[in-house]
């Protein structure tokens, strides 16, 4: 477990440059820089939200967490789990607009749209890529860029610094060289903990 205030520090230490503002920032971007590439980490399987009657589509503010990519999309009426269908977002401006227990979803725009539009209350279980923040404050703790993937965001970071900020090439090189060699770990991870290479939905 660790924290970006313990990486500033760190970098700090490492290269001896107090620059708490520049690396604050490059550390952020470099979690920009990430948050596309799929991990074993930002995966998940967890994300629900509740659907509300006649109200077809829901943005990913509505649902409470991004997703890069949606590989399920599943909805729990009663005791059965059923998993919509994912349809071209075009085939949904022509579809029926009768409410009833959705069948299926298109993505577009950062917002799911889902029909027919629901006649109640469902909830519905998304998995895929999520998009994982940073941290809100230099303390906070459990930020999964910071317990996953600490050395691969702190080496671009100094890669970053070494060469946009303190112009040497010569450690920017290494650095970059160190953050290949991380990307590799925790892609080989993710092999290694989601066989098919992505998330494998399954009932619930």
């Amino acid at each position: 477990m660790s924290t970006k205030q313990a990486m500033i520090t760190e970098i700090e230490s490492d290269t001896e440059r107090s620059d708490t503002t520049a690396i604050g920032l490059k550390i952020d971007a470099a979690i920009r820089f990430y948050q596309p590439k799929r991990f074993w980490f930002n995966e998940s399987r967890d994300v629900t939200f509740n659907t509300v009657a006649s109200t077809a589509s829901y943005s990913y503010a509505d649902i409470g967490t991004e997703f890069y990519k949606l590989d399920g999309v599943f909805l729990t009426n009663g005791s059965s789990v059923i998993e919509l269908d994912r349809v071209n977002y075009t085939a949904l401006e022509t579809a029926d607009t009768s409410t009833g227990v959705p069948s299926c979803y298109a993505y577009i725009n950062r917002a799911l749209r889902i029909a027919n539009s629901p006649d109640d209350a469902y909830e519905v279980r998304l998995t895929g890529h999520i998009k994982i923040e940073g941290p809100a404050a230099v303390g906070d703790a459990d930020n999964e860029w910071f317990t996953e993937a600490y050395d691969l965001i702190m080496a671009h970071a100094k890669a970053e610094l070494y060469a946009h900020r303190w112009e040497d090439p010569g450690n920017a090189s290494i650095q970059q060289i160190i953050a290949a060699g991380e990307l590799r770990r925790l892609q080989g991870a993710t092999h290694d903990n989601v066989a098919l290479g992505y998330l494998e939905a399954s009932d619930f």
